[in-house]
């Protein structure tokens, strides 16, 4: 009690009232502090955010200004009531970012192609693209092509400067050609685009046609592609249809088995129970007559029953019939159209890995090869070589017979390369007038002495072009895979050899 002594009570409340005031003024200061540690964080967050859309920015800066102050509870709300609205509404509010690069486009192709045509054709694309979104951009982009592409009367727009390396935009035309499998009907117009490509000299308007026109046929190859990407489609939809409605025939045929099923278990049944009733009947009877009515009715109802399932059945079995002819009819077809499939595809597989001129297997199919015997001779360590074949001086034959009579140089070197050749060697035409071997089991000294027999085989061969007796030599560049050699590094080794080979005189093979 003595707490609360008149003595000690003045005291001890003063005491408690001094700490509880330290305590408060503590709790204040903190209370600032973490106030303004919010206030700078939320105004660099609006500062951060800043630009982000349009509609955000006046009330991010409203935003910063009520924190300025410090903390207005009551006008802050208000503010970030007004912002959460905003950023509710942008999330409905579509993107424009697509639309104003596609203005910015347009006002672009408008500046370049300055024709009453060219003008008219961009400025209705302009509204359709406005109106109608096209799906890609893919499909903007071609008809904008089919748009700017110059009509055969029309001269093209100069847009090549005469400091541009040419060559180095034709060797990369000339790889992107080899590169993609081209449809056998642009088999012409392809090799018609490489001639020129190849060729050298070019002035600056004759180097936009040879772009104009590859452009074009890249595009025409590209349509096409696509033209038969869907028909491809449209058949697997088919099929699938075909794949749906047999197996509601198959449902169908199933139900009906398991009808027939349950209607014998029925008559089983019943015809259990009738003869249960028979017996216990029989031996039940006192006299004959009244057993012989209920033994005379119950075998009339069976007899009943069994003919009206027996006419069941048989009407059951015809429609199960019809419906497994109809399945049958469907498989039939469904084969048939398999194996025309099968064969479209087996035709298009071989198109996309051979050589349309020589017939041999083109660069796609040298890859696949090259990663089938990468992995043997990975798993087995047997000696694996190859050779890059390069017929030498084929830009003078072109540029003085003609590119018919490079044709007919290539077909020979083609013929030469297989004829004389290995059954377990694999012969590509790699591209323009170089040709790559693979040789299985083979060490580079081996390789070498098949090359060099090769190569004097072609040198014995004659060619006749414009009357003349033309000379064709052949040089090639020889390697053999090594411990951690990859595709790429064997490749170039070998290609420094033809390097080599080329330079040291031609028609000779050089070995790396």
């Amino acid at each position: 009690m003595s707490f609360f002594s008149k003595a000690a009570d003045p005291d001890k409340w003063k005491e408690k009232y001094l700490n509880l005031l330290d305590e408060h003024e503590q709790s204040g200061e903190s209370y600032q502090e973490k106030e303004n540690l919010l206030c700078k964080t939320i105004v660099r967050l609006t500062i951060a955010t800043t630009g982000l859309d349009p509609l955000l920015d006046p009330h991010l800066l409203s935003i910063r200004d009520q924190l300025k102050g410090g903390i207005n509870s009551h006008a802050l709300k208000d503010e970030l009531e007004k912002f959460t609205t905003s950023v509710a509404q942008l999330k409905h509010t579509p993107p424009q970012s697509r639309s104003e690069e596609t203005e910015l486009l347009f006002d672009f192709l408008l500046q370049q192609y300055t024709t009453e045509k060219q003008q008219g054709m961009l400025k209705l694309l302009r509204k359709k693209a406005e109106t109608v979104k096209f799906e890609t951009s893919d499909q903007l982009f071609i008809a904008i092509l089919e748009v700017i592409e110059p009509d055969d009367d029309t001269p093209a727009p100069t847009i090549i400067a005469n400091h541009i390396d040419t060559g180095i935009i034709s060797r990369q035309l000339l790889l992107l050609l080899e590169g993609i499998e081209i449809p056998s009907i642009f088999d012409q117009q392809a090799q018609t685009a490489k001639q020129l490509l190849t060729a050298s000299n070019h002035t600056a308007a004759a180097f936009e046609s040879i772009l104009d026109k590859s452009f074009k046929l890249l595009l025409k190859i590209k349509q096409h592609s696509q033209s038969e990407q869907k028909d491809i489609d449209q058949f697997l939809s088919h099929i699938t249809e075909q794949l749906a409605a047999l197996d509601v025939s198959v449902m169908g045929a199933s139900t009906a088995a398991q009808q027939s099923a349950e209607n014998r278990n029925k008559l089983d049944q019943s015809v259990s129970e009738q003869m249960e009733e028979l017996q216990l009947s029989s031996t039940n009877a006192t006299t004959l007559e009244p057993l012989k009515g209920i033994i005379n009715s119950r075998l009339a109802n069976i007899a009943k029953e069994i003919r009206e399932h027996g006419q069941k059945e048989a009407i059951q079995r015809q429609k199960t019939q019809q419906q497994l002819d109809d399945l049958v009819d469907k498989i039939k077809d469904m084969e048939s159209e398999s194996c025309e499939l099968k064969s479209k595809l087996k035709i298009a597989n071989t198109r996309a890995l051979r050589d349309t001129l020589t017939g041999l297997p083109n660069r796609n199919a040298y890859n696949e090869r090259l990663e089938t015997e990468l992995a043997r001779w990975k798993r087995y360590h047997s000696p694996l070589s190859l050779i890059i074949w390069d017929i030498d001086h084929f830009k003078n034959i072109n540029d003085s017979y003609g590119h018919k009579a490079g044709d007919k140089v290539l077909l020979l070197i083609a013929k030469q390369l297989s004829d004389h050749s290995r059954a377990t060697d694999f012969i590509s035409r790699f591209g323009g007038e170089e040709f790559t071997m693979l040789l299985p089991n083979t060490d580079s000294k081996s390789a070498l002495i098949l090359a060099n027999q090769l190569r004097q085989t072609i040198e014995k061969t004659g060619f006749n072009a414009s009357g003349a007796s033309v000379a064709i030599t052949i040089s090639c560049g020889i390697t053999e895979f090594t411990l951690n050699d990859t595709d790429e590094s064997a490749f170039e080794r070998a290609d420094q050899a033809l390097y080599q080979a080329k330079q040291q005189g031609r028609n000779r093979c050089c070995m790396l």
